[in-house]
This record gives structure tokens, sequence and C-alpha cells, in this order.
């Protein structure tokens, strides 16, 4: 009898651990601090991530950005193609200190879409919403630290 009662409490255990793991990876989102500030990002790690990135989206919220990763430190340019809202852009290089950024940048017009990029190599971009930049007096040599990050590129 008492090992029934072991192993249904075993099993029972077993199961509230697998649950409570499934709700908190659905609860937790990527999260990063840059100068005090947490936000809520979202990644592009794959090619086709990176060329989607924010196109389409009607807006983001303010606590909110999207993070790409790359392999490699390079010149990674960027655009505004079908964007419908203006961002703010920073890269970061390996050490993910800000080398670049490019503040309140426009949606394309109809017949031009201008290009970014920075001056110098790096491996990350993060995209979020306009103003940010200002809002929270980022400077170059910035850096960012991963608060909670799912994603296995860590």
């Amino acid at each position: 009898m008492n090992k029934v009662v072991i192993a249904v409490a075993v099993t029972i255990f077993i199961l509230a651990v697998s649950a409570g793991y499934f709700v908190f990876q659905q609860w937790a989102s990527n999260r990063i601090s840059i100068d005090g500030v947490v936000l809520n990002i979202d990644l592009a790690t794959t090619p086709a991530e990176q060329q989607q990135g924010l196109s389409g989206r009607d807006s983001m919220a303010p606590d909110h950005g999207m993070l790409f990763i790359f392999q490699s430190e390079d010149y990674w340019s960027f655009w505004m193609f079908e964007m419908k809202f203006p961002l703010d852009m920073i890269w970061f290089n390996s050490g993910r200190q800000a080398v670049f950024f490019e503040r309140n940048l426009p949606p394309c017009g109809p017949t031009v879409c201008q290009v970014f990029t920075p001056p110098g190599k790096a491996m990350y971009v993060l995209e979020v919403n306009a103003g940010f930049i200002a809002a929270h007096q980022i400077s170059l040599g910035d850096k960012f630290n991963f608060l909670i990050f799912a994603s296995p590129m860590a």
C-alpha cells in the first residue's frame, strides 16, 4: 500500500512540476535591460524573422522592442519597408555596447526607402518605438543585459 501511495505522490509531483514549467514558459517573455529600462522583446534570430522584423504591425507597446541577433559582427543594414509606425534603432557590438543609433525613422515613402547602415560592425540591433532613445537618454557605449532569455542563442 505504501508503494502505491508513494508512486501516486511522485506522479502528482512530476505532473505539477511539468505544468508549472509550461505555465512559466508561456508567461515569461524575453526581457532585456538597457540603462535601467526593462523591455519585453521579440527576437529575430533567423533570416526569415530578420527579414520580416516589425513590418506589417500597426504598433508596439511602449515597453516592448525587437532584438535582432546575428551570428557575427558585421555592417547590418536596415530599412523601414512596410512599417506603419516610426522607430528608433540601436546597434550593439558583441559586448552588447551601443555603437550606433538612428532616431525617429519614418516608414518608407511610396517611392523612397532609405537604408540605414552603421559605421562600425554590430552583432545586435534593437528596434524600439520612436522617442525611446531621447526619453531614456541612451548614449553610445550604454550596454544592455539579458534578464530573461529563452533562446538557445544566448
